[in-house]
């Protein structure tokens, strides 16, 4: 077969490929399976405050991630106008991009062609953990998968490849490097293999190569560095707060093993403690197992199979990852979402895996493929149709979809209740879907143990605008404990009140008297 027939069965396959990942989150957004909350609401909102004029350098309330997504949701705006989809958009594009991102890594670290192709096959169908954070938007997960991978080949461009020497490669390395690190602190996972593997291949003649990588690693993070110096360099805190916590590296890797390594296997939802029905969870493992253990044998007896370098900059990547990981309070998070970088090397394996039962049986290999993309379709179509639904949300009290907030704005407008008190999961919701007509401060907690951080308070306008206001309603979600103290605390203060369930909804209005959050004891500061 010719090298052109070769080259149009690949581009054949792999726009497959990418349709097929279209096809699955065109019909996740569309049929509601991914519920709109309020960490995509304050993405949203930024991106119209942006074409309002606002320049915002990191998320509301957050010194430490880059507004780079609402950035992009404001230029979707721009083409498609202002609502949930245009977000959802941007986030289907960005999942695109990884996807050829990944076939550009694949093809450049592996001498067989085809792996590539089945590994951006096995991608277009991710985990449901996968499928979780490059569907809704959280500030940032698509956009470091995306430069992350550039990182990587980059990296291996000037270390390994054939731009050793070109001016415009260590240039788009730093460039790309430099927006990933503003855009999230996450990318150091890719940003740091990277550095060690130039200076373990560095030479002399390099220096000015280096130099203009670190201009354009200057140029690239600027924002980062502006605002830093302007604010005190809070994100430089926060990034070496990171490294801090009460918990130990032991029980990271406990979390790693017990919890994360199964949502990135996709054998449960990020979202839970609960494994995959038996069936799915012992093929996905098995499947998953002999991945690991192929990839470990090919290191070994298969070593044409991976380009010059490739093992160093791949097992350099992981080892860095896993320090990154267990040394630093992204081992906390149980949900999974701090181990999307690792998805790379999961359907790395995995195409490694189908690439060698392809050489001997191709109808073997394409069943292999079937049954992959059938366990993680099944899982998400599980996940789709659960009551949660594909939520980013933890916390049953604040896992709720948007079938009710349509009746909400309608009740609370049809009674005058245009302002009031909320906690962080309704406030900015219903701000932005209600062009925000209806502003509800923050400053209720949602959390079992009737806690508040201050943080929840991430754009402190709105608390302003509340505050002016003659009245205020109050706003609950799920929450039988906190509504009955503030049952108790207004008719201590003599407060007289209607209620009005709307779904998760609990709403207190027509209050005898405005009340501030601090009024109700509830050891919420005053604004």
């Amino acid at each position: 077969m010719t090298d052109f027939n070769i080259a149009k069965r690949e581009g054949i396959a792999l726009l497959g490929a990418l349709l097929l990942a279209a096809g699955l989150k065109i019909w996740l957004v569309m049929s509601g399976a991914v519920p709109f909350n309020s960490d995509e609401a304050v993405v949203a909102l930024m991106a119209r405050h942006i074409l309002q004029g606002e320049r915002p350098v990191f998320f509301y309330g957050q010194a430490y991630m880059g507004s780079l997504d609402a950035w992009l949701v404001a230029a979707a705006y721009s083409i498609f106008g202002q609502g949930v989809l245009p977000v959802r958009i941007v986030q289907i594009g960005l999942y695109l991009a990884y996807l050829l991102s990944l076939w550009l890594v694949a093809r450049t670290l592996f001498t067989e062609r085809r792996i590539a192709t089945l590994a951006v096959v096995v991608a277009a169908v991710p985990t449901v953990l996968v499928t979780t954070y490059t569907t809704a938007s959280l500030g940032g997960y698509g956009e470091t998968l995306v430069m992350g991978n550039l990182i990587l080949w980059c990296g291996y461009q000037v270390s390994w490849g054939r731009w050793q020497a070109s001016r415009l490669a260590w240039f788009s390395l730093g460039v790309v490097s430099g927006v990933a690190f503003w855009t999230s602190g996450l990318s150091l996972v890719y940003i740091l293999p990277v550095g060690l593997v130039i200076l373990l291949r560095f030479r002399r003649s390099q220096v000015w190569l280096a130099v203009l990588g670190l201009i354009g690693f200057a140029a690239g993070s600027s924002p980062w560095w502006y605002h830093n110096m302007a604010e005190g360099w809070e994100a430089l805190k926060v990034l070496i707060d990171a490294g801090s916590g009460t918990t130990s590296p032991g029980e990271h890797l406990v979390s790693l093993l017990v919890l994360g390594i199964p949502g990135l296997f996709g054998l449960r939802f990020p979202w839970s403690p609960t494994f995959s029905p038996l069936p799915l969870l012992f093929i996905g493992l098995l499947v998953h197992l002999l991945s690991a253990a192929y990839l470990v044998w090919s290191l070994k007896n298969d070593r044409a199979l991976f380009a010059p370098g490739a093992v160093t900059l791949l097992g350099i990547f992981v080892l860095v990852y896993l320090l990154v990981f267990v040394g630093s309070r992204y081992g906390v998070d149980g949900s999974g979402r701090y181990l999307l970088p690792l998805n790379l090397l999961l359907v790395l394996s995995a195409g490694v895996l189908l690439n060698a039962v392809w050489r001997r049986r191709p109808a073997w290999a394409g069943a292999l493929l079937l049954l992959l993309l059938f366990i993680n379709g099944a899982e998400i179509w599980r996940a789709a149709r659960s009551d949660e639904k594909i939520t980013t949300q933890f916390d049953p009290i604040t896992r709720f979809d948007n079938r009710y907030d349509s009746a909400l704005m309608d009740f609370l407008r049809q009674n005058d209740e245009m302002r009031g008190y909320s906690n962080y999961w309704v406030s900015y919701r219903l701000a932005f879907l209600s062009n925000e007509e209806l502003i509800y401060a923050p400053l209720l907690p949602y959390k079992t143990d009737l806690s508040y951080a201050p943080g929840d308070d991430r754009y402190p306008q709105y608390s302003d605008t509340v505050f002016t206001s003659p009245k205020a309603a109050l706003i609950t979600t799920l929450h039988p404990r906190l509504d009955e103290e503030l049952r108790t605390r207004l008719h201590a203060g003599q407060v007289d009140y209607d209620e009005q369930w709307i779904g998760p909804y609990h709403v207190f209005y027509n209050l005898s008297r405005k009340v501030l959050p601090a009024e109700l004891d509830l050891g919420i500061p005053p604004p």
